[in-house]
């Protein structure tokens, strides 16, 4: 057991100490910090819930009414509209294209029929989303216009043109709204952990076998003891390191929690309830495992760095698979389809595909249960056999070998 912590604190501060780790590290909290406190420099230091709706400046749109009152139509969507625009009447539509030439104003509304209009502007912004507006609005007014012609009064016609329904929304299980973004950037930080720190798993092993340094391990310490003990040690160090990048971004988000109300994105990301952080350290930590020993056993076959990229391409390829399977289930909504159901059993996809399902869907306990039962049996098998894999693989040199030939030296080394 000596031997085995001896072996993961090496492994551990070889990482943590690596000029790779503490610049990445420092990087990601840089720019955290920087994007998180952004509203606040902007801001001059104020408060965003202080004078909001005067801080948002209203756009100005010059109207042109065809054959019509465009001092009515001014009036109306003023008084629709005035919190975010200011509608200014022109009398001809060369003034009001005018005015968005010379930029006095943002756009121009030039109305060919109560039901048509033309909107100029200079520069499409690419949300803007003031034509919709706008359609809402104008046909309103035209229904209200239609029924005053009917004979209903102008106080009937905007009761009526004005009705909103009322509805409610009671939820039992996950809002998908409010899950998507943190379990889309939970699964992406998995995916980026693993792809590092397997391939620096696969390429510590591949070096110290190169070296010849790996002939002297192998006879001073028990296989397992080296494989857990180099995979736990890198687990621990990329462990670390994420949970530095993201406690970074949560104390920084708390610091300016104030400037980003409002902003449903972000504060669905860094408000994720503690049950879903519990699952996604579980999960992580399991799914980073799993691929880790894979990758340890296959770099110890390799005799050059350049082996590696070919004999651990069929575990990327699987890996790969798992990750755009979730993203593409995640990306529809449909967590609970078959391929996902399924994929939240196997091995080497549960831990994507069973935490994206807890996180958007309500999945039952036994289901999470049995997923995690046969993850864990399947880490601990797979490192016991990566050991053997490995005790193997470092004494052999020259072409790398093909799967029966390992087989052969396993049963041998019995």
């Amino acid at each position: 057991m000596r031997q085995f912590w001896s072996i993961l604190r090496f492994e551990f501060y070889n990482y943590a100490k690596s000029k790779l780790f503490i610049g990445l590290t420092v990087a990601v909290v840089v720019v955290l910090g920087v994007l998180l406190s952004f509203p606040r420099f902007t801001s001059g230091g104020q408060d965003s819930t202080d004078g909001a709706n005067d801080a948002a400046e209203k756009q100005t749109l010059a109207v042109y009414v065809a054959g019509g009152d465009a001092a009515g139509t001014t009036d109306f969507l003023n008084q629709s509209l005035g919190q975010e625009y200011r509608f200014e009447a022109q009398a001809d539509e060369t003034s009001a294209r005018q005015r968005v030439d010379d930029e006095s104003c943002q756009g121009a509304v030039l109305l060919d029929s109560p039901l048509s209009y033309r909107f100029v502007v200079k520069d499409q912004k690419m949300f803007d989303a003031t034509t919709s507006v706008l359609d809402e609005v104008l046909l309103t007014k035209y229904r209200i216009d239609a029924m005053q012609a009917q004979g209903i009064s102008a106080a009937e016609a905007a009761t009526i043109s004005s009705a909103v329904m009322h509805s409610e929304i009671i939820q039992t299980g996950r809002d998908q709204t409010q899950s998507f973004f943190y379990t889309y950037i939970l699964i992406f930080a998995l995916y980026m952990a693993i792809v590092l720190y397997g391939q620096l798993v696969a390429q510590s092993v591949a070096n110290e076998k190169s070296s010849r340094a790996m002939e002297l391990l192998i006879t001073s310490a028990k296989p397992t003891n080296l494989m857990f003990g180099k995979v736990l040690g890198a687990g621990l160090a990329g462990l670390v390191q994420f949970t530095l990048m993201f406690g970074s971004g949560f104390v920084f988000y708390n610091l300016n929690r104030s400037y980003w109300e409002g902003n449903a994105v972000i504060q669905s990301i860094f408000d994720m309830p503690l049950q879903i952080l519990l699952y996604a350290v579980l999960f992580f930590v399991l799914g980073f495992f799993i691929y880790a020993f894979m990758y340890g056993a296959l770099g110890s076959l390799a005799n050059r760095a350049e082996d590696i990229n070919t004999l651990v391409l069929p575990v990327t390829f699987l890996f790969i698979f798992a990750f755009f399977a979730v993203m593409f289930s995640l990306g529809s909504g449909n967590v609970e389809s078959p391929l996902m159901i399924a994929c939240s059993y196997i091995p080497f996809t549960s831990p994507m595909a069973m935490f994206t399902r807890i996180a958007m869907s309500s999945v039952p306990v036994w289901e999470i249960a049995v997923s995690v039962a046969v993850l864990l049996l399947t880490t601990a098998g797979l490192g016991v056999l990566a050991a053997r894999i490995y005790r193997a693989g470092v004494l052999m040199y020259g072409k790398p070998p093909k799967l029966s030939q390992i087989f052969g030296l396993m049963k041998k080394s019995n």
